[in-house]
């Protein structure tokens, strides 16, 4: 028993060894944008450790950067099974299905990954540009309130949520929420030219010509 015991042991931990060996030269791939050659890594690491999360949400990232959705979702659906709560796959995955153009599941994603963590700008603003090219401009005022509550100066934030105020018809505040992006970024041209449109539906014509001087 204590050999077989033993030998299970030495096993586990050569397929341990084997698996780090095939991730890093993965991840030294894909840094240098080899696609294929980290794929291949990855895929090797996989066959070793079914159950490994990392292998697949990497291989499933990496087929993402290829423009392989279908196969990416794949992969990233066995990684979110596998641990539930890792959140960079359920951002991933909502980046898939943004770019095969289902903003719905887009959001059902990122909203997922919000609820682990409500503290990333970054995908508290993806969950609210998912639900405004959803045409659901009213949802996604809240997540952009949340993420400028923790990054005031994140202008495409406060771009978007301009737009969606002007949507609802607060110009007002759509306004105030498009100068703001532009303050933060002068080179920031939609929000600019965003701006100069309202400014013109609004009836500041003197507003509007200097934005579009700006430009």
């Amino acid at each position: 028993a204590r050999v077989g015991g033993a030998l299970l042991t030495w096993y586990s931990a050569r397929q341990a060894r084997e698996y780090r060996r095939l991730i890093a030269p993965g991840d030294a791939a894909l840094a240098r944008n080899q696609t294929f050659v980290a794929i291949e890594a990855y895929s090797g690491a996989a066959a070793i450790q079914a159950d490994s999360m990392l292998a697949y949400l990497k291989r499933g990232d990496t087929y993402r950067r290829q423009g392989e959705l279908t196969s990416a979702l794949r992969d990233l659906r066995q990684a979110a099974e596998l641990d539930p709560t890792s959140t960079r796959t359920l951002e991933v995955m909502g980046d898939v299905n943004v770019a095969t153009g289902w903003f719905d599941r887009a959001a059902q994603q990122y909203a997922r990954f919000v609820a682990l963590d409500d503290r990333s700008p970054r995908v508290l603003y993806k969950l609210a540009l998912a639900h405004y090219r959803n045409r659901q401009p009213a949802t996604a005022i809240e997540p952009l309130r949340q993420a400028l509550a923790i990054d005031d100066r994140f202008a495409e934030a406060h771009h978007l949520l301009g737009l969606c105020l002007r949507d609802r018809q607060r110009n007002d505040e759509a306004v105030r929420a498009l100068r703001r992006a532009v303050d933060l970024n002068p080179g920031f041209a939609a929000a600019r030219a965003d701006l100069a449109d309202l400014y013109v539906a609004v009836g500041r014509r003197r507003g509007a010509i200097e934005e579009l001087e700006a430009l």
